[in-house]
């Protein structure tokens, strides 16, 4: 059997999926390809995560390079180069984890009775829009309701959705909401560190409460809010704010006109740079408290998870899918990070109730789903053979759902 992957875009989280994708797949697949474009074949992300396969796997350069703005014109754009390459390379089986531009043009094509792909093959796509209970005006509801109905026409056998909220509003479709599955976001399992012991590594001084976040500090993260409600909530000389990853100039020079003496006390540390996976990990677990300030920000946030594989609290953006994951796993903390009150009261309930956080059953059950391994299996459960091979199967999310009590499955 052949399985086509087709993936256009390379950086972020693009080959990563593929590459948490790409072990199971090869179990049940004696035939894998990969289509991309000639620059991310030649990219340093390829290398990172693509490469090891090259053995078992073929990659394919022919997809054209793709605007990652993805505007309308560009994704019909994208769904020809779908098209092309499933016409060229003639698999049994489709599958595309980051399908957000492709999809837009799978109905019309579908509804034409030419099938989502070429020969009606058998398609899946992974969708990362969508707002569900989170819509807060008329026409960002209008837009899902859309968007939903455009998926569950589009003829693919399976569509992936990455925001519960979103995955919870498509299956009140009824019988046109079959075709919806939560897709896990593939979180891989620290070594967990005491704080401790990830100061140390990452010379820090080891006594004191730490609340920060590691991320890309781009310009969509609350940081000077971060830092000013941080600022108002302790004056203690061993309460300290820690920043890693890269970060975006507008927020390095808030930092040195605004607060250098946060800097200069040893009260902020930032970490300015890409973070090795061993850095990063060592980061949240140096922390007491994570914090994920993201306003207007709905979809999964993947440092939150990670956060939580790491075993330490979240204080996150009151909003989408970090409010509903907080509330109903009761992980932590959520306020208004664009409120200076507000966000300066739920810093100071963090820091003095970190230490009440503990690991549940229920939380354990959230991080298993998002495994690399269940992500992989989760995208190989249609393909044919795999009960016959042995292969594990996939944790949906009703298994983690019957870990919570019934009155926090809906919570927003």
């Amino acid at each position: 059997m052949r399985v086509l992957i087709n993936q256009q875009a390379h950086l972020g989280h693009h080959y990563q999926y593929v590459a948490h994708l790409l072990p199971s797949l090869i179990t049940v697949a004696d035939d894998v390809v990969v289509a991309v474009t000639p620059g991310g074949h030649t990219s340093e992300q390829y290398q990172t995560f693509l490469a090891p396969f090259q053995d078992r796997v073929r990659f394919e350069p022919i997809l054209p390079d793709a605007d990652p703005s993805y505007a309308l014109r560009e994704r019909w754009s994208v769904h020809k180069d779908l098209r092309a390459a499933v016409r060229r390379l003639e698999p049994d089986h489709v599958l595309i984890p980051s399908g957000d531009a492709q999809a837009t043009a799978m109905a019309f094509h579908t509804l034409l009775g030419q099938g989502a792909v070429p020969g009606r093959r058998p398609c899946e796509v992974g969708i990362h829009f969508g707002v569900g209970r989170a819509a807060a005006s008329a026409p960002a509801r209008v837009r899902d309701r859309v968007n939903l109905i455009n998926l569950a026409l589009s003829g693919a056998r399976r569509v992936h959705l990455v925001n519960l909220l979103f995955y919870e509003q498509a299956k009140s479709l009824g019988p046109m909401g079959r075709r919806f599955v939560l897709m896990p976001h593939p979180i891989t399992a620290p070594t967990r560190l005491t704080r401790a012991e990830a100061r140390r590594q990452l010379g820090l001084p080891e006594d004191g409460r730490y609340i920060g976040l590691a991320a890309s500090l781009d310009r969509r993260k609350a940081i000077g809010e971060f830092i000013a409600a941080f600022r108002a909530a302790t004056s203690a000389t061993t309460d300290r704010i820690l920043l890693a990853g890269w970060m975006h100039p507008m927020h390095q020079q808030l930092i040195e006109t605004k607060h250098g003496d946060l800097v200069a006390q040893g009260r902020l540390t930032v970490m300015n740079g890409f973070l090795d996976q061993g850095t990063f990990q060592a980061a949240l677990s140096a922390l007491d408290v994570v914090c994920t300030p993201y306003p207007g920000f709905a979809g999964l946030s993947s440092t939150l998870l990670e956060g939580v594989a790491a075993e330490r609290p979240i204080l996150s953006n009151d909003f989408g899918w970090s409010r509903a994951i907080v509330r109903r796993f009761d992980l932590g903390w959520t306020c208004d990070v664009l409120n200076h009150q507000r966000f300066t009261d739920a810093i100071k309930v963090a820091l003095d109730r970190a230490s009440e956080y503990a690991e549940t059953e229920a939380v354990r059950r959230l991080l298993q789903f998002h495994t690399p391994e269940n992500f992989g299996a989760t995208w190989v459960q249609d393909i044919g053979g795999r009960a016959a091979r042995g292969t594990p199967a996939a944790r949906d999310w009703t298994w983690v759902e019957e870990s919570l009590p019934a009155s926090r499955t809906k919570l927003y």
